[in-house]
C-alpha cells in the first residue's frame, strides 16, 4: 500500500540506486608516492583511508552511462515513465574526456564544445524520450542529495511519475587525491526517484549554503572551523523536520570526508541509537558526490537497514554547502 501523508500526497521514495567505479585502484601510499597527496600517507591511513579508484581511460560520461544502464536494468521499469533526468558532476566537455586529456578537453568550454551536454546526451543514449534533462552545478559533493530533492519536489508538483538523478565525478591527472585531509575516487552514481514510494521514502531534506566560503583556497582555516557546527545543526535539523526525535534514528549514512572527522561530529550531534555506515570510508575514499547512495546502497544489500529504520544522510560541498536528508527505510 502506497504511504500517503497527512496532505494527502504520497512521499516520494528512492526506487533504486546504482554505481559504477573505474577499473583501477590505488592505495594511498601509492598516491603519495606520486605526489598525488598534500598529506603523508600515514596521515591519510590515520584518518581511515586506504584505496581510492582512479578512471585512467574511462571519462566521466562513459561512468555516468554505465551507472545509469545497470540503474534501468536492475529497476526494470518502462523508461517511458521517467519525467525527468538530473545530471550533475563533470562538465560538458570535459565530461568526454579522460583524465590525461582533461586539460585540453577543459579548451572546449571556451568554443561551440560547451553545447555538448551530457544530460541531454544521456537523455538520447538511454533513450528517455519523455524525460526533460536538467542539470545540477555548483553543488559540489552535495550535488546528488540536492538533485534527490529538487526531483522529490517535482514529483510532488507537476506529478512527475519517476526522476533519474546522476553524478559522475572525476580528477584530472594533474589535480592531485587530496581536499583538505579527504582521499578522493572516480565514480558514478545514479539514483531513481519514484512520486508514489512505500520503501527509502524521503521525509525532510534541509540545506544551509554560507556563501562567504566562496574562496575555498583562502578561507580553508575559517571553513574547518565552522565546519562541525554547522554540520551538528543541519543534521539536527534534518531530524526535527521529519517529526523525529533524536533517539529515533538508527543510521546516519555518511560522505567519506574521513573517519576522524564522523568521530568527532558523532560526539556533537550525540544520536544515542544511531550507527554510522563507515565500510566504505577505507575501501571507496571519497567519491564527492555518490557517498551517501553507494553507502546506502552497500548498507541495504549488507542488511544492515531493516525496513521502518530511520536514516539521515548528510554531506559537506565546498563553496559551501551543508545537507542533510532523512529516509524512512
Amino acid at each position: 500500500m502506497t504511504r500517503v501523508e497527512s496532505n494527502g500526497q504520497s512521499t516520494p521514495a528512492i526506487a533504486g540506486i546504482s554505481y559504477v567505479f573505474p577499473e583501477r585502484s590505488r592505495t594511498v601510499g601509492e598516491l603519495a608516492g606520486d605526489r598525488q597527496l598534500n598529506s603523508s600517507a600515514s596521515t591519510m591511513e590515520s584518518f581511515g583511508f586506504g584505496n581510492v579508484h582512479v578512471a585512467v581511460g574511462e571519462t566521466p560520461y562513459e561512468l555516468a552511462l554505465a551507472a545509469s544502464t545497470r540503474l534501468l536494468d536492475e529497476s526494470r521499469v518502462d523508461r517511458d515513465s521517467i519525467g525527468l533526468l538530473i545530471y550533475g558532476g563533470t562538465p560538458g566537455s570535459m565530461s568526454f574526456a579522460a583524465q590525461t586529456d582533461a586539460e585540453e578537453a577543459a579548451s572546449g568550454l571556451c568554443t561551440m564544445s560547451r553545447f555538448k551536454f551530457p544530460a541531454t546526451r544521456l537523455q538520447y543514449d538511454l533513450g528517455l524520450h519523455n524525460a526533460w534533462p536538467f542539470a545540477v552545478d555548483q553543488l559540489s559533493c552535495t550535488t546528488l542529495l540536492g538533485a534527490a530533492r529538487l526531483a522529490r519536489s517535482l514529483c510532488l508538483t507537476e506529478g512527475i511519475e519517476r526522476a533519474l538523478c546522476v553524478s559522475s565525478e572525476f580528477f584530472p591527472a594533474n589535480a592531485g587525491r587530496e581536499a583538505i585531509f579527504n582521499c578522493t575516487s572516480d565514480a558514478a552514481c545514479a539514483i531513481l526517484i519514484e512520486r508514489h514510494g512505500t520503501r527509502n521514502r524521503i521525509v525532510s531534506a534541509t540545506n544551509v549554503t554560507k556563501g562567504y566560503y566562496w574562496d575555498v583556497d583562502a578561507l580553508r582555516d575559517e571553513i574547518v572551523a565552522s565546519y562541525f557546527p554547522t554540520a551538528r545543526h543541519v543534521l539536527l535539523r534534518t531530524i526535527s523536520d521529519a517529526g523525529w526525535e533524536p533517539a529515533d534514528v538508527d543510521w546516519i549514512i555518511p560522505h567519506n570526508v574521513s573517519m576522524r572527522s564522523w568521530q568527532i561530529l558523532s560526539s556533537l550531534v550525540r544520536l544515542p541509537r544511531a550507527r554510522l555506515f563507515s565500510d566504505n570510508i577505507v575501501r571507496h575514499g571519497h567519491t564527492l558526490a555518490g557517498d551517501n547512495f553507494i553507502n546506502y546502497r552497500d548498507a541495504l544489500d549488507g542488511g544492515c537497514i531493516k525496513p521502518g529504520h530511520r536514516v539521515v544522510l548528510f554531506s559537506y560541498g565546498f563553496g559551501a554547502h551543508w545537507t542533510g536528508v532523512a529516509v524512512e527505510a
